[in-house]
């Protein structure tokens, strides 16, 4: 049974490597004369450009040898020496660019205005960036999730993209059901793509993080150089905290004040928090966690963001907050200031 499982797998893998090489994608355009002689690059994931192409007669066009659909940088240097860039989404079709002369500004990166015809999954992200790289959604997220909710529903490339580029806002916003459905209408050739992998893989993260999932466990060593577990610490109580902080991120300080209100008058009632801090020097976080008046449980590798629990508890930016019953269950995230203590205080009660 199992060769046989193997060798549908081989077939299917192979299936899909012929059907990609069969499909066509191009990426071509034109741009002033006066840079003919110039070169663009291409980058994908890297500093490095994994293609590039000549400017002759104001035309140019990319090889594309051996690369698959992905998000690149189309990128020239500017007249003051600076990179000067197009955001784009390759996909398996005749992709054309004409490039401006003019820049505009964003993220601290300097975009050449552009058009872009012949691809309709670049012309999806397009829409959907211009709502994220507008910083209103931040107050307003509901375009955004709306947004996201029509292009999941197409359930092809551009679905791929844009959830993966925005899949912590997406599973934040309770939009995991409709990965999921996405995930399992998509074509083969699009799970297989690097942005269908790598949505799956951030749907099945999200699946182990999940309200009702058991907290993955975790020792690292106490300020005293005890090592200490996580479902250890939960043994016997009935509500833990996980803090994920350092002493020089000011927002966690300041919402450590109202976990050590919160943890006065529940931890009687059996609510206990434990630390993890980002710090990398023990003297730091020693002395924030003396000077903060912590008495609860701590704990650190002292590797800041190389810990590998960023990974493990899928977070990016600190402070992280899992909160977790006797059973080590996940029952609520980042809960914060008086929405924390509510969720405490009802299940304390």
């Amino acid at each position: 049974m199992m060769k046989k499982i193997v060798l549908l797998v081989f077939v299917l893998c192979g299936s899909i490597a012929l059907f990609a090489q069969n499909r066509k994608m191009t990426l071509k355009g034109e741009c002033s004369p006066a840079r003919n002689g110039e070169k663009l690059y291409l980058l994908m994931g890297s500093e490095v450009p994994c293609d590039s192409a000549v400017v002759e007669n104001g035309k140019f066009e990319f090889p594309l040898k051996n690369l698959q659909p992905e998000e690149v940088l189309v990128v020239r240097v500017g007249k003051d020496g600076t990179q000067e860039c197009v955001l784009l989404y390759l996909d398996y079709c005749d992709t054309y660019l004409k490039l401006g002369e003019e820049t505009y500004q964003t993220f601290n990166t300097n975009f050449i205005k552009c058009t872009v015809s012949g691809n309709q999954t670049d012309a999806v992200l397009r829409e959907v960036n211009d709502i994220f790289f507008n910083a209103t959604w931040l107050d307003h997220p509901d375009t955004a999730i709306e947004k996201l909710k029509e292009v999941a529903k197409r359930h092809d490339l551009a679905s791929a993209y844009a959830l993966r580029k925005y899949n912590q806002f997406v599973f934040e916003h309770g939009l995991a059901s409709a990965v999921k459905e996405s995930l399992d209408k998509m074509s083969p050739i699009v799970k297989m793509s690097a942005a269908g992998q790598a949505l799956q893989k951030y749907y099945d993260r999200y699946v182990k993080l999940a309200l009702g999932a058991i907290a993955p466990d975790f020792t690292l060593n106490t300020p005293e150089g005890e090592p200490l577990s996580l479902h250890e610490y939960i043994k016997g109580k009935k509500l833990v905290l996980i803090d994920f902080w350092a002493s020089w991120c000011g927002p966690c300080r300041k919402e450590g004040e109202n976990i050590k209100a919160i943890y006065k008058e529940y931890h009687a009632k059996g609510f206990d928090v434990l630390g993890v801090s980002l710090d990398t020097k023990m003297e730091a976080w020693k002395e924030a966690i003396e000077k903060d008046g912590i008495t609860w449980g701590q704990v650190s590798d002292l590797k800041g963001w190389k810990t590998p629990l960023t990974k493990l508890y899928d977070f990016m930016g600190i402070p992280c907050l899992y909160l977790v019953d006797g059973a080590g269950r996940i029952v609520a995230k980042n809960l914060r200031g008086e929405e924390l203590r509510k969720k405490i205080a009802e299940l304390c009660e």
